[in-house]
């Protein structure tokens, strides 16, 4: 079966290579590989190995995806490749020595993408750091954790009481993990549904004088705030991506003028000060809740824009972005004629030698895009793997049809790999920390198979 993957890269004209690093539970450090490739015109990434680091400097990342590639027999792997995704750090996308600076050497049209899930998150960390409130927020959720994580017996007493009050009650999770909003998303679901009885839990231990000073102290400050956040989730395909900013923008704009969701589910169980039959402490009537809500959501939007406008202004992103938006061709035949003809040639450039490598005829490109647009006015529904599927139209628009393969492949999220390390921990645990590389790799891309086919 894995031989059968590795001969899918082998007979794709054009992939993306995504990495992340961590360390495993016998303190090796391991780098994972990913290939992303189309499959029936849907981008798809597929394990590929997960190699250990001798040097965890780009040079030695370098040597693991090599080696990697190798050990599939695929040895001119640098000849199809048109992209590579990490996460931010220098040692990856540094614009000089890092492992993307490295591949550029060779691979001269390589795009090089910080994982966008990763943006969004340093984006909302940034945030977090620059404003007291959501400050506290954090705080509460950390130490509502550590308050049942580190202690069976308070968890224990935590159960109790929700059978007392005939309430169902879920383990408080962790903040911090390798995907760190939802992380957050989940901690707030847990701490909104267990509210009344970890407040009482809480009030217990205060009242009680229950465990040493830093347990009641966490009880006490935890018992004394509330507030609710809300999380957006970020798009994983370069025709999604650049859209979703804007649509991410409008709904904090929104945020200003409506409630959210959430916040209306709040406010509609208040009762004064009261709040699930919990009196809420230090309430101010009098404090302008709008312009404290209006900050944290300028705060959000200036990190956001700080963090994606680099992207979001890369040419060859954002042309790829207009070629691959069917929904926002012109309507008129007008419009229609020239549009987007200079981001065409701007990627024909950028990409002419990967595509005549990949016997593109690259002469007819530009008449095959006008086709193309013909029939995007003429069938406007159609999405763009239709393009794929259908042999007519692939036979049509073949040569043009590789360049949106190359621009459907480029790396937009490196979200694959985080769920590899996942597995990684399952397979290796401490209990199997001397587990072989080689039968690690195989236990690996069993585990990742198994959880697709029942994801289908």
């Amino acid at each position: 079966m894995y031989e059968r993957s590795v001969q899918k890269i082998m007979d794709k004209k054009f992939y993306s290579i995504l990495i992340d690093g961590a360390t495993d539970s016998s303190v090796t450090e391991n780098e994972l590989i990913y290939v992303r490739y189309l499959n029936n015109g849907v981008p798809e990434n597929h394990y590929l190995s997960i190699e250990d680091i001798e040097n965890a400097n780009a040079l030695g990342i370098l040597k693991c995806i090599d080696t990697a590639f190798n050990r599939a027999e695929i040895l001119d792997w640098k000849e199809n490749l048109v992209g590579f995704g990490s996460d931010g750090a220098s040692v990856n996308l540094g614009s000089k020595n890092g492992v993307a600076a490295l591949l550029k050497n060779d691979v001269p049209h390589l795009v090089s993408v910080h994982c966008v899930a990763h943006r969004l998150e340093l984006a909302a960390n940034n945030a977090i750091k620059g404003h007291q409130i959501m400050r506290d927020i954090q705080d509460v959720l950390t130490n509502t954790y550590k308050q049942y994580h580190y202690s069976p017996k308070a968890l224990r007493e935590l159960r109790d009481i929700a059978d007392s009050l005939e309430e169902k009650v879920l383990k408080p999770t962790n903040l911090h993990g390798t995907r760190w909003l939802p992380h957050v998303q989940a901690a707030l679901t847990v701490l909104m549904k267990n509210f009344t009885v970890i407040i009482t839990h809480f009030d217990h231990i205060r009242g009680g004088r229950i465990g040493n000073a830093e347990v009641q102290g966490r009880a006490t400050n935890i018992s004394r705030n509330e507030l609710s956040l809300k999380v957006q989730k970020d798009s994983t395909t370069l025709s999604e991506y650049l859209e979703s900013i804007t649509v991410l923008h409008l709904s904090l704009i929104e945020l200003k003028q409506v409630n959210g969701e959430e916040l209306n589910k709040f406010l509609g169980e208040m009762n004064g000060d009261i709040f699930r039959n919990v009196t809420l402490k230090n309430v101010n009537h009098h404090e302008n809740y709008s312009e404290k809500r209006d900050e944290m959501i300028n705060a959000l939007m200036e990190a956001i824009d700080k963090r994606f406008g680099p992207m979001e202004n890369d040419p060859v992103l954002k042309a790829g972005e207009t070629l691959l938006q069917l929904g926002e061709y012109p309507k008129s035949r007008e419009e229609l004629a020239l549009f987007s003809n200079e981001h065409l040639n701007l990627l024909m450039q950028h990409f002419a030698g990967i595509l005549q490598n990949g016997n593109c005829n690259t002469a007819v490109v530009a008449d095959e895009f006008k086709a193309f647009k013909a029939h995007v006015y003429s069938h406007n529904t159609s999405p763009i793997e239709y393009y794929f599927q259908s042999a007519e139209l692939n036979r049509r628009f073949q040569n043009f049809l590789m360049l949106i393969e190359i621009l459907l492949v480029l790396p937009i999220s490196s979200a694959a790999c985080e769920r590899g390390f996942s597995c990684m921990k399952r397979v290796k645990s401490d209990w199997r920390s001397s587990l072989a590389p080689s039968m690690l790799r195989m236990l690996m891309y069993i585990s990742i198979i198994h959880v697709l086919h029942l994801s289908i």
